[in-house]
């Protein structure tokens, strides 16, 4: 039989009297969870004491009362009869965890009543998301974030020595989720949790075929992934995905111009695609950022999401400005926007993968590789994102290599008598993957291997 709120809360403050150590069993309780003013005084009392490792009496109560200024309005006498009502202490557990669902169906009832409020003056875009942020906060399990500095790094030890070892077994070890590319996972480790991650290039660069290749490579190793393509066609998606896996040219593909022998590939295509249950496509356009990270939170649990590739920045729909409001410029809009995904990253332990036009800046320069400062927008972006690649291919603006460029080499002879000299083969199906930006890491150029008929980077 459920017990009344006030009896839970002077059966709590007591059993903590009679068996402190109880505390300890319940550090989700928090002031807020209490209803009675007396109570909230007390158990602050208790928190504050705990934190200075003070031990726990009913007279050490009362001196910490005291030095609050709370004793004469809580009274000796109430503090006493808390001790003398509790049943037993060993229930504390159980109390509290009755107390804290009392609590959130108080505080889900405040929401509902800020959202009817707000309901008098928003549209309904606007009241969503209104309504979503302040559920969000009541899903918090802990009251703060704060952890020992030593219990971070027994847990952080703890994910070293399972990737330790499974190197040592000559298995794939990385701390992130797989990028597509074996050699861009060497150098970053693959996308990283908790972070906005940046993919930057020129039009007709690969960004989407990048995108493809995280999405394809992490579901395959079992990390649920999020694609929101805000400018391809559900159609687009699937045509690209079943180049990647057959082999088949794209064009070929969206013009259903398939050899004999090609019917099967594609028929294996769709069921391989099918059986990715941890892989979901989103190609609505003109989404928020608000609307983006929503989605994902609706959908994470049931895939398992580990990664969100957003294709791309400049394609997110600003927020809404209240009317009469001055227009924000895209610098502006764009830092909104990627410090939504950044908090959406921290709070929900996920790799944001966002990709971004650069500015034809580069374009002027003979060489035409990205550089952070030609990101559009790029203060915001080159701030809020911990690692940048840029992509480049060197054989979309020329007829031969460059020295230096393309290619490197420190021989004295020229790229026509070089041995070095990569091909046109060899240079028409090389990309550049230029690690302009890791916080944690080293940058530097990867070659991998680009396929244009099948838009896809190995």
């Amino acid at each position: 039989m459920a017990l009344a709120r006030e009896t839970l809360e002077r059966s709590i403050l007591g059993g903590v009297l009679l068996d402190p150590s109880v505390l300890n069993l319940v550090p989700n309780l928090e002031v807020d969870d209490f209803a009675n003013w007396r109570a909230k005084a007390v158990w602050a009392a208790y928190r504050t004491m705990e934190a200075e490792n003070t031990p726990i009496d009913h007279t050490t109560v009362l001196t910490e009362l005291e030095r609050a200024g709370k004793l004469e309005s809580v009274t000796e006498a109430w503090v006493g009869n808390c001790a003398a009502e509790v049943p037993t202490p060993k229930n504390v557990v159980e109390y509290a965890a009755q107390l804290r669902d009392m609590a959130l169906v108080t505080r889900i009832s405040a929401v509902a009543s800020t959202i009817a409020d707000e309901a008098k003056r928003l549209s309904g875009a606007d009241l969503l998301a209104v309504a979503y942020e302040q559920l969000a906060k009541l899903s918090v399990d802990k009251p703060d974030g704060g952890i020992l500095i030593g219990d971070v790094a027994k847990q952080r030890w703890k994910e070293l020595a399972a990737i330790a070892e499974r190197r040592a077994n000559g298995e794939p070890a990385m701390t992130g989720s797989p990028t597509g590319s074996a050699d861009l996972d060497a150098k970053i480790s693959g996308w990283q949790p908790g972070i906005v991650q940046i993919i930057a290039a020129r039009p007709g660069m690969g960004k989407s075929s990048m995108g493809l290749a995280t999405a394809d490579a992490a579901t395959a190793a079992g990390h649920g992934v999020h694609y929101f393509s805000l400018e391809d066609s559900q159609s687009a998606m699937a045509d690209r995905a079943f180049a990647r896996t057959t082999g088949i040219s794209a064009t070929n593909i969206r013009a259903a111009d398939f050899k004999r022998e090609e019917l099967s590939k594609m028929a294996n295509a769709v069921t391989g695609l099918v059986r990715r249950k941890n892989w979901m496509f989103d190609g609505r356009s003109g989404l928020t950022a608000d609307e983006i990270v929503r989605s994902v939170r609706m959908r994470r649990r049931e895939i398992g999401t580990r990664v969100v590739v957003i294709d791309y920045a400049q394609k997110v729909r600003p927020p809404r400005q209240e009317r009469g409001s001055r227009p924000q410029d895209e610098n502006a809009v764009l830092t909104q926007i990627v410090e939504t995904f950044a908090d959406a990253a921290t709070q929900d332990g996920l790799a944001y993968v966002l990709m971004s036009q650069l500015n034809r800046d580069c374009e002027k320069r003979v060489d035409k590789r990205p550089q952070t400062a030609d990101l559009r927008g790029s203060g915001s972006l080159e701030q809020c994102a911990k690692i940048i690649v840029g992509l480049y291919r060197g054989a979309y603006y020329g007829p031969r290599p460059v020295k230096d460029i393309d290619w490197q080499c420190d021989c004295p002879r020229n790229h026509e008598t070089c041995s070095h000299t990569p091909s046109i083969d060899e240079w028409e199906h090389t990309i550049q993957l230029c690690v302009l930006k890791q916080n944690q890491g080293p940058t530097g150029v990867i070659y991998a291997r680009w396929d244009g008929p099948t838009t896809s980077i190995r």
